[in-house]
């Protein structure tokens, strides 16, 4: 199970229902019409964006996203934010 160790991870992790057979967090917040997660979050100017949930999970967990790059679900689930799920996929 990955740590949860700040309140950008616990805010997320907040809005999650884990499934125990496939390790999936998925997401309970809002949906956008792609049938991704989306959520607001504060960036380092201290604006307000809307980022898809996984982007947001990856950033908080992960790390900066580099450029040029979009995060994926490799469980297949749209609605995942789980990390260990998330990958990069150059775009």
């Amino acid at each position: 199970m990955i740590e949860i160790t700040n309140a950008k991870q616990r805010k997320l992790f907040e809005s999650v229902q884990v499934l125990d057979d496939c390790g999936c967090w998925v997401w309970q917040g809002q949906v956008a019409n792609s049938g991704y997660g989306k959520t607001r979050v504060v960036d380092e100017n201290n604006e307000i964006k809307v980022l898809s949930a996984q982007k947001a999970s990856y950033i908080a967990f992960v790390g900066a996203l580099p450029d040029k790059y979009l995060v994926k679900q490799s469980c297949g689930k749209r609605l995942c934010i789980n990390p260990e799920h998330l990958t990069l996929v150059e775009v």
